[in-house]
């Protein structure tokens, strides 16, 4: 794996360019951290500084395909549209590697500094694309022009040896939570897309209701029946996600929201936001679509739920058996046959932007 550090990231020179990883406690990777020169995105009439830093990255990345790797790569997988997904298709071409960016910015933001013309042309000579949502498939058919078949749609996967329903009594105990409580969640960055703040908007002064939020951010809730509000440790989410009843999360956009696909797992019903952004993980069996800048929505979504336990058993259970079809090893496999049917020039994969992988 090749991850290029910015020689003006703090702390960049304490990171070691050569690690030995292992991935599961099981898997030896080998990590590779050049320097790059990162120069921002400023722009100057028609020439922005991101070039630079693409430029850079590039050299950083180049240096360790021809002096570095012992074997020939079969593929080159580029992280995001930019810079990861653009160096892969540049240096694939450079190197006769087939290339493919995995897109996951949720409006395409990454390519704004280079512009669409410019992006087309950084991207003509990929492989195949994939995205985590139809969505962004959908965006990349728009705005750079890609045939539907050269896009494979793979929603995010989740871990289920991490995430999986707890007894929530116990997690209750644990944590110090109230058994008389409906307990609403919300895990997300504290900022105005995610919307943790409408959230807590929504519930202040909710009968029978109280709310736990995992994240930081510069807008968070505010109300008085929010009973925890701070980021927690990665391996200790699943355990807080089973203590509550419902999950709540009315973004603006999304690429595919891990959080969501990590409570269902978990057994939580959603409250999410309508949108085309959310249609591959989120149905009505196992989710309740509001407008997601609507406070008056989101409180009558959480207080139907309340005044409804058993509707709330079945979309508990539905959503536990919905995200069995997210498995984080499974999404990889998927990836894995739709590279190799680009790569051999197979029709009828499982790719195509209005397509669902998990079935």
């Amino acid at each position: 794996m090749i991850a290029p550090v910015p020689h003006n990231v703090s702390g960049s020179n304490l990171v070691p360019e050569y690690k030995t990883e292992f991935s599961n406690g099981k898997v030896a990777v080998q990590v590779f951290r050049p320097r790059y020169i990162s120069a921002s995105a400023i722009q100057f009439g028609r020439w922005n500084t991101a070039q630079i830093g693409l430029k850079s990255f590039c050299a950083a990345v180049r240096r360790v395909l021809r002096h570095d790797i012992r074997e020939r790569a079969d593929v080159l997988y580029g992280h995001f549209l930019y810079l990861g997904g653009a160096a892969a298709v540049k240096l694939g071409a450079e190197f006769g590697i087939p290339a493919f960016p995995m897109v996951g910015d949720g409006m395409l933001n990454s390519m704004e500094p280079f512009g669409s013309s410019r992006a087309r042309r950084h991207f003509a000579s990929a492989a195949g694309f994939m995205t985590n949502s139809s969505f962004l498939g959908h965006l990349l058919q728009r705005d750079l022009g890609i045939a539907p078949d050269r896009i494979g749609v793979f929603p995010n996967g989740v871990d289920h040896r991490m995430f999986y329903p707890r007894n929530k009594r116990e997690m209750r105990q644990k944590f110090n939570l109230p058994d008389d409580q409906l307990l609403v969640i919300c895990a997300a960055k504290q900022d105005n897309q995610k919307g943790p703040s409408r959230v807590g908007e929504a519930i202040r002064g909710l009968p029978g209701v109280s709310g736990i939020f995992l994240g930081t951010g510069s807008n968070p809730p505010q109300a008085d029946n929010i009973l925890f509000n701070q980021s927690v440790p990665h391996h200790l989410v699943a355990e807080w996600l089973s203590a509550a009843d419902l999950f709540v999360l009315p973004s603006t956009f999304e690429g595919c929201c891990n959080a969501m696909v990590e409570a269902m797992a978990c057994g939580l019903p959603v409250i999410g936001a309508q949108g085309e952004f959310n249609d591959d993980i989120l149905n009505e069996r196992v989710a309740v679509r509001v407008d997601p800048l609507d406070i008056h929505a989101i409180r009558d979504a959480i207080t139907c739920l309340r005044d409804d336990p058993n509707r709330r058993i079945r979309m508990s259970q539905a959503a536990r058996e919905w995200s069995l079809g997210f498995d984080v090893e499974q999404r990889a496999q998927r990836m894995l046959r739709f590279m190799s049917e680009r790569c051999h020039g197979v029709k009828g994969g499982r790719g195509g932007p209005c397509s669902v992988s998990p079935l």
